[in-house]
Parts: structure tokens; C-alpha cells; sequence
């Protein structure tokens, strides 16, 4: 896989030109998900109050949100992925790529969701660990289509095997810009989440190229379940 800092100098060089686009982009991206967290936050103010039944329905339907907006998650992976194989801006149209097969990619990513959870629920790095096998599901889900639900996540740990503490350590290389973030109010996070996201986009790109040129039958042995721990 390559350096770090080469997978960041990549993504800063597909989103030369385009950083507009890439800001309103995530601009309408992290909009969407804030209304369906504010109609549960204001759900959480009103419980307990003379205004129950509003309370369950605000929060009802914020949940309700939260879980309909998951394909759109894959679509905003999906829209970096396009831009850095076209070398084109951001499409906000691939935001509900996702939707073109809502069933098959909502159920995937609210099973990898579950799982994740679950880990997390035992133990901090259990539910870390299964975050980073999971983290090529988005991509995944957009490269092979074909592919069940589970047989997604698999081929994700699979590809991931041997590389998570990259993914954690290319990850933690963005700490100091996600606090210089918080420091700007957020608005910073407009321009840092495609930077990261960019970054993640080209570890993909590196890591399928690399898993089809030793081909699926030389990869290490997996499980077959979907077990809550990774012992690697």
C-alpha cells in the first residue's frame, strides 16, 4: 500500500479545481443527516413533558431519517470514487446512487452498522477493529453489485486483512485538522471531510488493485460467519 502521505497528496491532487463542488457537496450532506438529528433532539427535549405524543414523533421520525438516509452515506463515498476515476467534480446526484438498489444497500450497511455496535458494546477495540474491516463496504457496494449482503462484508474484511492498522494510522493523521475543525466552528469540516474522504478513496482504489492482482484464491483463509470479534 502507499505512504500515507502519497495517498494524501493524491486526493489533494484530484480535488485541485474541484473544492467547490467537493464543499457544497458536503455542505448538503452533513445538512440532511442534521435535520433528521434535530427532529430527535427536539424529541429528547419534549419527553417526559405534557407533549409526549410529540416527542415520539419527532423522534420516530428523526430515527426514521437517520435509517432511510444510510444509502446515502455509500453515495457520498460513491461521489468521490467517480470524481477520482473521471477526474471530474463532485456529482451531488451520486449522493442517492445508493437508492438505485435500496433494499440490497440498506441492508447491508445497517447489518454492518449492527455489527459494528455490537462490537462496540463488548469492547472499545473489538467494535474499532470491525470498523475498519467493514470500511470498504461503501465502495464495494458500488464495484460489485452482484454481490449478497454478506458476501459484501466478507469480501470487505477480506480486502482488509493485513491492512486495518494502515487504514487506523491514515485516519489518525487527520487528528490535528479535525481539532483545527471543531476550533472554526465546524465550517472547517467542509473542506477536511472530502479531504478525508478523498484519502480513503485512493487507499481503496491501491487496496482493490491489489486484491485482484494476487486474485481471491491466494488471500489469507477467512471465516465464513460474520463473527463480532476479529482476532487478528
Amino acid at each position: 500500500m502507499g505512504k500515507i502521505n502519497d495517498l494524501k497528496d493524491q486526493a489533494l491532487a484530484t480535488l485541485k479545481g474541484k473544492w467547490g463542488s467537493f464543499v457544497g457537496l458536503t455542505f448538503v450532506y452533513m445538512l440532511l443527516y442534521g435535520l433528521a438529528s434535530t427532529l430527535s433532539n427536539f424529541g429528547t427535549i419534549f419527553q417526559g413533558s405534557s407533549f409526549a405524543t410529540l416527542a415520539f414523533f419527532l423522534t420516530g421520525t428523526g430515527f426514521l431519517l437517520t435509517l432511510l438516509m444510510l444509502p446515502m452515506s455509500m453515495g457520498f463515498s460513491v461521489a468521490h470514487l467517480h470524481s477520482s476515476r473521471q477526474d471530474l467534480p463532485a456529482d451531488i446526484g451520486d449522493l442517492f446512487y445508493g437508492y438505485r438498489n435500496f433494499l440490497h444497500v440498506l441492508g447491508t450497511l445497517l447489518l454492518m452498522v449492527v455489527l459494528v455496535v455490537c462490537g462496540c458494546a463488548l469492547l472499545i477495540v473489538p467494535g474499532i477493529i470491525l470498523g475498519l474491516a467493514y470500511a470498504m463496504t461503501p465502495f464495494l457496494l458500488r464495484d460489485h453489485p452482484e454481490l449478497s449482503v454478506t458476501e459484501t462484508l466478507q469480501m470487505s474484511r477480506t480486502m482488509m486483512m493485513g491492512h486495518k492498522w494502515e487504514l487506523f494510522l491514515l485516519e489518525l493523521s487527520f487528528i490535528g485538522w479535525m481539532i483545527l475543525g471543531i476550533f472554526t466552528f465546524f465550517i472547517g469540516c467542509l473542506w477536511l471531510i472530502p479531504y478525508m474522504q478523498m484519502t480513503t478513496t485512493k487507499f481503496y482504489e491501491q487496496l482493490r488493485a491489489e486484491y485482484e492482482s494476487i486474485g481471491e484464491e491466494e488471500m489469507p483463509v477467512q471465516e465464513e460467519a460474520l463473527p463480532v470479534e476479529d482476532n487478528e
